[in-house]
């Protein structure tokens, strides 16, 4: 008796050593693709910022005696007359070795520009400035929202201090989607302490929405209410006529 017993006890021994196994290789199996999952989306994440990064106007420039990369454009482009868009902002102290490269090794992020700068916004003969304030968990990258309402050039000042130097750095968009222009390497004194080392890419400008509205012609909100003042203005004109 005693005997079937100790084969039995081995037996069962065996088979919960064997389960208790599987749970744990499962449980590795699990940890595993969780950390995967965080992998791939962090690199999403870095990948697309990195897109943006690359698809706006890059301007290198030494401020009081240090290198800085500051990479200037729209949100969400390309962008439409009407959309949610804004001031996007990031900004590096550059590699040595690439410089002109916010992807480079040895490129850090700066932290703590929207207590030291703003933006002016300009379009046309109107400006309004607008606060920086930093990106949700990604250092280095500030934004300014607003809402463009008429197709036209919009030059983003960045304005206000860094590393203690007064700053005030115009980026322009450029009429088109893509918005690139050439490179300039040419070395320029923009202000006391303040020189442009280089210029690469560029930002598109706000560009209507005529030729993508579907499946009814797209009309913006200036020319409604152009349409509404026409229209008040000769109803009090009939009026007056009476």
């Amino acid at each position: 008796m005693h005997h079937k017993y100790y084969k039995k006890t081995i037996k069962h021994n065996k088979q919960g050593n064997t389960q208790i196994m599987q749970i744990r290789n499962n449980s590795k199996r699990n940890d595993l693709l969780i950390v995967g999952a965080i992998g791939a989306a962090i690199l999403l994440i870095f990948s697309i910022n990195s897109q943006i990064a690359l698809a706006h106007q890059r301007q290198l420039f030494n401020i009081g005696g240090k290198d800085y990369l500051l990479v200037v454009g729209s949100q969400n482009e390309p962008v439409f007359v009407d959309d949610k868009s804004g001031v996007d902002f990031f900004a590096y102290t550059p590699s040595p070795k690439d410089p002109m490269n916010s992807l480079a090794n040895g490129t850090k992020h700066v932290e703590g520009l929207d207590k030291t700068l703003k933006v002016e916004v300009t379009a046309g003969a109107k400006k309004k400035v607008f606060n920086l304030t930093p990106a949700f968990r990604d250092q280095g990258h500030y934004n300014a929202p607003f809402y463009p309402t008429v197709q036209t050039t919009y030059q983003y000042r960045i304005f206000g201090t860094i590393n203690n130097t007064p700053v005030s750095l115009p980026f322009i968009c450029t009429p088109g989607t893509s918005g690139e222009t050439k490179a300039d390497n040419s070395t320029v004194k923009i202000a006391d302490g303040v020189i442009r080392k280089g210029v690469q890419g560029g930002f598109g400008c706000p560009e209507s929405r005529s030729d993508v509205a579907f499946p009814e012609p797209y009309m913006s909100n200036i020319e409604i209410q152009g349409k509404l003042d026409h229209t008040l203005i000769s109803a009090n004109s009939t009026s007056n006529m009476k």
